[in-house]
């Protein structure tokens, strides 16, 4: 059985997270054209309290499979590592079924309280992709326990294409007869793709087992289910904590903007068309590069708990320092070229979206206000994910709800300003993200020694940023001289191959952190 090296997994998950990001981008793009922001608003009224759900009995218990699993991988521990799995999957299809049934019996009473009450017939058809995704991960655990990311990374390509498929057509089909029913066509295809990617993880489990017999031939050791079920349980709640207050915020969020909104005097319809152009345009495209530092979050979890179970200390400090640098290199572009072709990005993407100039410019100006959060976002990620892997995960949990508290008062006051409005709800979650980044990073350091250069660090993506920016300028105002999606595509590309260059070119990299970007371990158990 072949394992991956630490960068080659998060690459690998990195690239799957990108192009999912692309296919979301090619299914939500036509779909806020068809739909309009209003229809958005009310599909990503719906997402918070999915979300919300899911980071209960979903997230939290793949990163303890996921943990538990790596340290039987590396004491060769067959029989703890079926336990786990066998336990776990019970576990999950119980939460699945139990929240399943809580977001049926109270989908009217959620949307009621959220200020659109038709959208309860929403909630409804996303109860069956709750217990398809809480299936899901418990062979997500298994596999990055493992350190194998190949069934994750192609079980993400494989949700999108279904959703984009599925999504896209039922929305088209059922938007004829209002709103509602075009974002609940949406919502179908995205069950519908979670069901199937759940089919696909059984499959590739039966035909893992069928190559690795070696892995399933242990001693019938008689074990308590149920005792087992409840320490998986308890071991989860740390991580349960850090991983809701995020979703929580969004769910705030989802009860807050628009009733204040209406409460200021905007039109129901209004205040709903501008949630979706914050949910369903800006954190689209804000969520595009934070897919790739996600990937990071994934893989070092099971890697610094492997490295933990054998002391390896420089191991763990390296795999923190790579995974940073790679989520500055990452970020600080995108947040130069958000925040400066903000218009031009908006205006060739969502071009029918926009119901004239004050629409586009609105939005535009809350994706350059909302492009550092491409950076804190990310960066609030990884550092909760190092807690984690380091058995610290209430230190997150600490950081976040104080971040949370003053998040919540500074968006009430801002968004009641009639002047700012949806704009309050931009800043808030970037004051939010970056105090909860930045008491993360200090955690960090006092549990684990670390070496940045602050050349290679902030110095080198910050000039090669400068620079790639300073030739998309140059090809779309002086060679191209127009605006077109073309242009831009091109422009864009040439610019980012330029600043992967010069990133090598300033020696932004070490040779020993190249090696480890391509290399990949082959070695068995």
């Amino acid at each position: 059985m072949k394992k991956h090296s630490f960068v080659f997994g998060a690459l690998l998950l990195g690239i799957s997270g990108v192009l999912c990001k692309i296919l979301g981008a090619l299914y939500k793009i036509p779909l806020t054209n068809i739909l309009g922001t209003q229809g958005m608003g009310i599909y990503y009224l719906i997402f918070p309290i999915y979300s919300f759900l899911l980071s209960i009995a979903s997230y939290s218990l793949t990163i303890v499979i996921s943990k538990k699993i790596s340290q039987a991988f590396s004491s060769k521990n067959y029989f703890e590592i079926n336990k786990v799995f066998k336990c776990g999957l019970i576990l999950l299809v119980f939460l699945g079924l139990v929240l399943g049934l809580f977001v049926c019996f109270f989908s009217r009473i959620i949307a009621r309280l959220q200020g659109v009450e038709n959208a309860y017939v929403c909630y409804l058809v996303i109860a069956p992709a709750i217990i398809a995704v809480c299936i899901q991960s418990v062979f997500k655990g298994f596999f990055q326990g493992l350190q194998n990311m190949v069934p994750t990374a192609l079980s993400q390509i494989i949700e999108q294409i279904v959703k984009l498929s599925l999504g896209f057509t039922f929305a088209f089909l059922l938007f004829k007869k209002g709103v509602v029913y075009g974002a609940f066509g949406a919502l179908v295809g995205l069950s519908l793709s979670e069901i199937i990617t759940c089919l696909f993880f059984v499959i590739y489990y039966i035909i893992f087992k069928a190559k690795n017999k070696f892995l399933f031939k242990f001693s019938k050791t008689k074990y308590n289910l149920f005792k087992e079920m409840w320490v998986i349980f308890k071991e989860s709640l740390p991580f349960m904590l850090s991983s809701v207050i995020l979703p929580m915020s969004l769910v705030i969020d989802s009860f807050l903007i628009i009733n204040t909104l209406k409460y200021l005097g905007f039109e129901k319809g209004f205040a709903t068309s501008l949630l979706g152009v914050n949910s369903g345009i800006i954190n689209t495209l804000v969520g595009l590069p934070t897919a790739v530092c996600g990937a990071f979050c994934v893989v070092i979890i099971p890697y610094i708990t492997f490295a933990l179970s054998k002391k390896d200390y420089t191991n763990i400090s390296n795999k923190i320092e790579i995974s940073v640098k790679i989520t500055f290199f990452l970020c600080l572009p995108c947040v130069l070229f958000f925040g400066i072709f903000s218009k031009e990005i908006l205006s060739v993407l969502y071009s029918y979206s926009f119901a004239g100039e004050y629409s586009l410019n609105l939005a535009s100006t809350l994706l350059t206000v909302s492009c550092i959060n491409v950076l804190y976002l990310s960066f609030l990620q990884i550092t909760t994910s190092v807690l984690q892997a380091l058995n610290r995960s209430y230190l997150p949990v600490l950081s976040l709800s104080i971040a949370l508290i003053f998040k919540v008062i500074l968006e009430v006051l801002l968004i009641s300003n009639p002047y700012i409005n949806i704009v309050g709800a931009v800043i808030s979650n970037s004051v939010c993200y970056f105090f909860s980044s930045v008491v993360n990073l200090i955690f960090i350091k006092k549990e684990i020694p670390l070496n940045f250069s602050f050349y290679r660090l902030i110095i080198c993506p910050l000039i090669s940023s400068l620079f790639s920016y300073f030739s998309a300028e140059v090809l779309l105002n002086l060679i191209f001289k127009s605006f077109s999606a073309l242009n831009i595509l091109i422009s864009f590309l040439f610019a980012g191959l330029f600043y992967v260059i010069l990133i090598f070119v300033l020696k932004g990299l070490s040779g020993k952190e190249i090696k480890a970007i391509f290399n990949r371990n082959k070695q068995r158990i």
